[in-house]
């Protein structure tokens, strides 16, 4: 078959041309070449590539008139800009968006979370890293100590200070400017034990601690138990904050499996108060920590 180009050549006519049957077949096969054999047909079917003749000028829709919805099994992209995006594989230099939903991410070089980067297994940690944050962090808890027990910073000559008057309430206040420092440098602090129970004869709820576990810690209350038979966990939770008291179930009220370890967090505030309840009866091991996040 001619190509188009040829085809439309024959079609043209100038004044006092005639028009033989054999225009006729080639208006035919000019009409039929563009309606099948082009890159979309008349009902829109693709047949071939689509490509630009111009690198990065031309749009596929615009802001108010756009595509409904795109199906494809590969997607390369050099910018992605997005209210929302539900990505499942995807390949992109940069990805711009508000809430991002996947089951799986990684990340050969760095990952940030609120412009701090994330340790991940295996990162080294250096001291020097922080030192200066963490030793100006010292410095202040050390003076606020000090004027809390209204001890001047610098003492006079001759004058008389008990060093244990201090002692306890300083180093308290220093140890946790040490787990502030590392905690805004994304270095998670240990868990702190707040209190277990090993195989314990369990009444059903009856608490499992006489008193109230009291959190030291703003974070969470991670629970590690286990039971020797299927039962119900729950939370009884005291905030701080107002003088109420909330036993709940805890794993979305589903019971946990026999002779099964099952790990459920509880986010907390420091001098919450937490105990455990079960049910039915049951002989458990349960060990409570305190998480703490900045």
């Amino acid at each position: 078959m001619p190509y188009l180009d040829e085809l439309r050549e024959r079609l043209k006519l100038v004044a006092g041309d005639l028009i033989l049957e054999t225009w006729y077949d080639d208006l035919y096969s000019y009409l039929t070449a563009i309606e099948k054999g082009g890159a979309v047909d008349y009902a829109g079917y693709i047949h071939k590539d689509l490509l630009p003749d111009t690198d990065a000028l031309y749009n596929l829709g615009i802001a108010n008139l756009r595509l409904k919805q795109v199906y494809s099994v590969y997607g390369y992209f050099s910018y992605v800009k997005s209210d929302s995006i539900d990505i499942q594989n995807i390949q992109s230099d940069v990805i711009t968006a508000n809430d991002v939903y996947a089951k799986r991410g990684n990340f050969s070089e760095d990952l940030r979370l609120q412009g701090k980067r994330v340790l991940k297994d295996e990162d080294p940690v250096h001291i020097a890293s922080f030192y200066e944050y963490a030793e100006t962090q010292i410095e202040q808890a050390v003076k606020d100590a000090l004027l809390n027990l209204e001890i001047p910073a610098k003492i006079e000559k001759k004058k008389v200070v008990d060093v244990y008057s201090f002692y306890d309430y300083a180093k308290s206040q220093i140890e946790q400017a040490v787990k502030d420092a590392l905690l805004n440098l994304g270095i998670p602090a240990k868990p702190h034990l707040l209190g277990y129970k090993v195989d314990y004869y369990a009444p059903a709820m009856a608490d499992i601690f006489l008193h109230n576990l009291n959190v030291q810690f703003d974070g969470k209350v991670r629970l590690k138990v286990m039971g020797n038979r299927d039962f119900y966990a729950y939370m009884k939770f005291k905030p701080n904050v107002a003088p109420i008291e909330i036993t709940a179930w805890l794993n979305e009220g589903k019971p946990i499996k026999a002779n099964t370890w099952k790990e459920m967090d509880f986010t907390v505030n420091k001098d919450d108060e937490v105990n455990v309840k079960v049910a039915p009866t049951v002989t458990i091991t349960v060990i409570i920590y305190n998480i703490p996040e900045a």
